[in-house]
């Protein structure tokens, strides 16, 4: 064998061994990004559309492709005069408590919102008319 065919060989068994490196390392794990939390309200629990002064309903929030199922927080609007949860922090598809205010507000409605305890810019918020 001549030092030129040597040569060949050895640039060639190079290339070959750069090519199936590249091609494992393109095999690799990947992370993927995951899919977004997404929350909605329970179709067993929904907020009612309207609710007398000081009356209850359950209301539950369902929270989806949250890896630590966190739950949500509920709230309302508006502040001071909106009503109450109980609890306001809860796990995703339970209901809780909610009690309309005592007195009807200014525009006789109310804003309630489910936000995830995970990603506080996923949420869900519903108007309920209070009588």
């Amino acid at each position: 064998m001549t030092f030129r065919q040597s040569t060949l060989r050895w640039i060639s068994r190079g290339l070959l061994s750069t090519a199936m490196m590249f091609a494992l390392v393109g095999c690799g794990d990947h992370k993927q990004t995951p899919p977004a939390i997404v929350v909605a309200f329970s179709t067993s629990f929904p907020p009612p559309t309207a609710l007398a002064t000081n009356a209850t309903a359950g209301i539950a929030a369902v929270v989806t492709n949250d890896s630590s199922n966190a739950g949500v927080t509920f709230t309302c609007l508006p502040a001071g005069g909106c009503g109450t949860f109980t609890p306001t922090s809860i796990a995703s598809n339970v209901p809780t408590t909610y009690q309309a205010p005592p007195v009807v507000p200014q525009g006789n409605t109310v804003t309630v919102t489910a936000t995830s305890v995970t990603d506080s810019t996923k949420f869900i918020s519903a108007t309920i008319t209070i009588q």
